[in-house]
């Protein structure tokens, strides 16, 4: 693995296998006057304002050890190196499962996962990671090893410390562990998608199944070129036009599902939709993957959070913008959460292109991170949205946690 990162190498690379191995690291690379950037899978490293300094890479990729998982609790707990895939093919033995979903689960680690709270289609229905984590084992800037919360729900005390360092990019310290409350896995899954002409259509039929009689496991909208390619990936002939495209994952027992499927096709029938398809299990997990493989392949990423009826409307004026043509622009609402991705193929007009889409979305009461862009665009601005007043609080946190400025300088909100 390259341990470059936005045009910057570091003169050295430690790989840890057990967390005194991390501490000694840590305190090394700390007494030194060094900086650190944390890796696991590499999968969103990217993710982040160029450091302000790239001394060492701290590689925990091989920080695996043993997966502690106590089915009767329905807890897990595991190293930062273990992967989303292998963690859950170890769940799986026991029919449970952890409730988030990443990209890329077969290199996407815990520590990354935990560190950057990766989104996932999960959060429609079930909420983030940062919801069902208790209990975090933290190795600071000077190698002092923390502990938060406890390994089972009913030790959880105190205060959720843990909460602090998930989605703090490694900047206040290195998760080197994560307890994680489970689920059971769903008896049955099935998956739908159903396509339109028509953008309000879609939009109203996507509500009126988030807003209905059950909750979908999933719900995404696709719009632009994502909408057709994951059409023709579930099987179904290339459609002509413009769509839009519900793709919608359920869970449930036998006869639930039965039910579930009835009240979609018959929400999506009476609204006249162009089209729809109940998938097997091989094209509902080829239509799940297209969609990943279209966010992992795209040049351009921005994420933006914010109430469910906003990002439609961003999304309508993003893909109707003039430069939307030029940078084959797809968008991802997952409209049981209120968040939206937006995502281009080309990065030709850089700067230009994520100051449009961001125009979009500051209309609305709404927060972003742009999680794949050019060089030049992080040079430009911060990646992170502006945070306001809170920006001084974030910053006195990270001078109690880290005063050298050891752990991936500059890398954060406000390039902290």
């Amino acid at each position: 693995m390259s341990h470059s990162l936005d045009g910057l190498s570091p003169s050295s690379i430690e790989s840890p296998k057990t967390v005194d191995e991390l501490s000694v690291a840590l305190a090394n690379v700390s007494g030194a006057g060094q900086s650190v950037v944390p890796w696991g899978g590499g999968t969103r490293i990217g993710v982040g304002n160029i450091p302000s300094r790239y001394d060492v890479a701290l590689d925990l990729s091989g920080f695996a050890g043993k997966i502690e998982h106590e089915p009767g609790d329905m807890t897990v707990v595991a190293n930062a190196g273990v992967t989303i895939g292998a963690l859950n093919a170890v769940l799986e033995k026991e029919g449970q499962r952890l409730p988030f979903e990443v990209r890329n689960p077969a290199k996407a680690t815990v520590g990354g996962s935990v560190a950057s709270n990766a989104p996932g289609r999960l959060q429609s229905s079930t909420g983030g990671i940062r919801d069902w984590i208790i209990g975090m084992q933290i190795v600071l800037a000077d190698g002092t090893i923390t502990k938060s919360g406890g390994r089972v729900v009913k030790n959880v005390q105190g205060y959720d410390m843990h909460r602090l360092h998930t989605g703090a990019f490694g900047t206040l310290g290195i998760v080197s562990q994560a307890a994680f409350k489970l689920l059971p896995k769903p008896p049955e899954q099935q998956t739908i998608i159903v396509w339109f002409d028509d953008v309000q259509i879609a939009q109203d039929v996507g509500m009126s199944i988030v807003n209905g009689l059950f909750a979908p496991e999933a719900i995404s909208l696709l719009s632009g070129m994502i909408a057709k390619q994951t059409i023709i990936t579930s099987g179904e002939a290339s459609p002509c036009g413009e769509l839009w495209a519900l793709l919608i994952r359920l869970g449930g027992g036998v006869r639930s599902i039965e039910r579930q499927v009835n009240e979609v096709v018959g929400t999506a029938g009476s609204r006249a939709a162009t089209g729809y398809a109940v998938l097997s299990e091989v094209s509902a997990k080829a239509a799940w993957m297209k969609v990943d493989e279209v966010e992992s392949n795209s040049n351009v990423s921005i994420r933006i959070n914010a109430r469910t009826g906003d990002t439609l409307q961003a999304s309508q004026q993003i893909l109707t913008n003039e430069l939307a043509d030029a940078n084959a622009v797809s968008t991802i609402c997952d409209i049981g959460f209120g968040s939206m991705t937006i995502l281009a193929t080309s990065d030709s007009d850089g700067l230009p292109f994520v100051n449009t889409v961001l125009a979009s979305s500051t209309q609305h009461q709404s927060s972003y991170v742009i999680e794949k862009c050019s060089l030049n665009v992080k040079e430009a601005m911060d990646v992170f949205s502006d945070v306001g007043n809170s920006i001084e609080l974030m910053r006195r946190i990270k001078s109690q946690y880290d005063p050298a400025n050891t752990l991936n300088p500059g890398r954060f909100a406000g390039k902290i």
